[in-house]
């Protein structure tokens, strides 16, 4: 898995979830327990109802985040996405309950979802593909977590994936990007335009993935 740099000025360029080797705290947390603090926080978003939840759970989240020294960039880097879905929810409810009825809930949720996959990233960020590998061989299967880690490790390819076809569709006039996934007018193109060029790239990726492993003797390894 990449390795992110550290820049001149002390912060990090690296894609959004991808590892960054540094001597944090959470660094140095082994990673069964980073994964049951992903799971906690997690489940923690999920039972969240009332705002003081929420944002005590956002406190957490961020001291957690923060204690990994990954900086606010990262942060942003990580989290502009799941923002935009925030904002879409929010219009979602907003139409279709108005806006005494619909904000909070639609609040609610797109808070909830970026809480829940929150402490999931800390631990891509800050845990490499090696250490993590052999944490959940302790936990489960070794086909259950072959298969889980893989879905992991895909998580930042993914989004550098999704870049990399907006920049090529930006190139030939498509309106797609951020600023335009707030404009209901422009969620077709940006379907037609990224999601459907991702899904094919996701299809072939776990094609390969599948024929990589069983070259390697993957799935005789889990025949008794």
């Amino acid at each position: 898995m990449k390795k992110c740099r550290v820049n001149n000025r002390g912060g990090f360029r690296p894609n959004a979830f991808q590892y960054c080797a540094g001597r944090s705290p959470i660094h140095r947390l082994g990673p069964g327990w980073k994964m049951i603090l992903a799971l906690a926080l997690s489940a923690g978003a999920i039972a969240a109802r009332e705002p003081w939840m929420l944002l005590v759970l956002l406190a957490a989240n961020l001291i957690y985040y923060l204690s990994a020294q990954l900086g606010f960039v990262n942060l942003w880097r990580d989290i502009r996405l799941f923002l935009v879905q925030m904002a879409i929810i929010l219009l979602l409810y907003l139409l279709k309950y108005g806006v005494s009825e619909g904000f909070w809930p639609g609040l609610r949720t797109g808070f909830q979802i970026l809480l829940l996959f929150l402490p999931g990233t800390v631990l891509l960020r800050t845990t490499e593909g090696s250490q993590m590998m052999r944490s959940l061989k302790k936990l489960m299967p070794e086909r259950l977590s072959f298969l889980l880690f893989t879905s992991l490790r895909f998580v930042p390819f993914f989004v550098r994936e999704s870049r990399e076809i907006a920049m090529a569709q930006q190139l030939r006039g498509a309106p797609v990007g951020i600023r335009y996934a707030w404009n209901p007018r422009h969620w077709g193109d940006l379907f037609q335009c990224l999601m459907i060029p991702l899904m094919v790239r996701a299809l072939k990726t776990a094609r390969t993935a599948a024929l990589s492993a069983e070259a390697r003797g993957f799935e005789e390894r889990l025949r008794p």
